[in-house]
């Protein structure tokens, strides 16, 4: 007879994981980093999984993979979408599927594609609010985001949602700066590949690891973050100024 104490049972190692993540190559955004700048970061931290999910753009591609998975990542493709003027996170899309309303994303859902909800009830007009309890079945889980204190804490209505109707809670970042990454994150129980993560954020089998900003850091990163949302919109204004744009000239 075998002792109960002997017997080994295999369980998945959890994979630190954050899928809501902007570089560079963000249309929108005015992000110093690019997309390997942000893999390399992430895997000195020790990430195993994330997603370059940038507004409106892909940013995934064989060299990104290849990259990525060199330094023992695995890069889910992602994209942050805006529906109705409320973003959506959409993790692995069919291939040159954009959405402009709820009905359209309705046709993405599929097990290899995952919806998140991002910062749903953050204020601003780019957050769900009332459209998530609208469309509550459409997404696969709701986002607990970094950029909170303990004074402050808008994640606490995503919470709420969560309990009551057993939607899984993923901790991201929404880093547009690195000093933002690491400072909320997810750990996936599951094993190493795309179609095992999603299954295993559908089942909740997530727990989320984070630790509220201090006062002079929310302070900061606000800062930061209005500021690039100017330089956004003077290099959206006047392109001659982006430097990218003064190198393609040149070449």
């Amino acid at each position: 007879m075998v002792k109960e104490s002997m017997i080994k049972i295999k369980r998945p190692i959890p994979l630190k994981s954050d899928l809501h993540l902007h570089t560079a190559e963000d249309p929108l955004d005015r992000v110093r980093y690019t997309a390997k700048e942000l893999i390399s970061k992430a895997a000195d931290q020790g990430f195993d999984v994330i997603s370059i999910t940038n507004h409106h753009r892909m940013t995934f591609n064989q060299d990104l993979l290849s990259y990525a998975r060199e330094r023992g990542i695995l890069l889910i493709p992602g994209i942050e979408m805006t529906i109705q003027r409320r973003h959506v996170l959409v993790l692995n899309p069919p291939p040159h599927k954009m959405c402009s309303d709820f009905f359209s994303l309705s046709k993405l859902r599929r097990p290899e594609t995952l919806i998140i909800a991002p910062h749903p009830y953050f204020p601003g007009t780019y957050s769900l609010n009332g459209y998530l309890l609208k469309h509550l079945n459409l997404f696969d889980a709701l986002e607990y985001c970094h950029f909170y204190s303990p004074m402050i804490n808008f994640n606490q209505r995503a919470v709420e949602v969560s309990q009551s109707f057993g939607f899984p809670l993923v901790g991201n970042s929404d880093a547009h700066f690195l000093s933002q990454l690491g400072t909320t994150y997810s750990l996936i129980y599951s094993e190493k590949n795309l179609e095992a993560i999603f299954a295993a954020i559908r089942q909740n089998k997530v727990k989320v690891t984070t630790r509220p900003l201090k006062t002079f850091e929310m302070g900061s990163i606000a800062n930061r973050f209005l500021r690039m949302k100017l330089r956004a919109k003077i290099t959206k204004r006047h392109p001659q100024q982006n430097p990218r744009f003064r190198k393609s000239k040149v070449m």
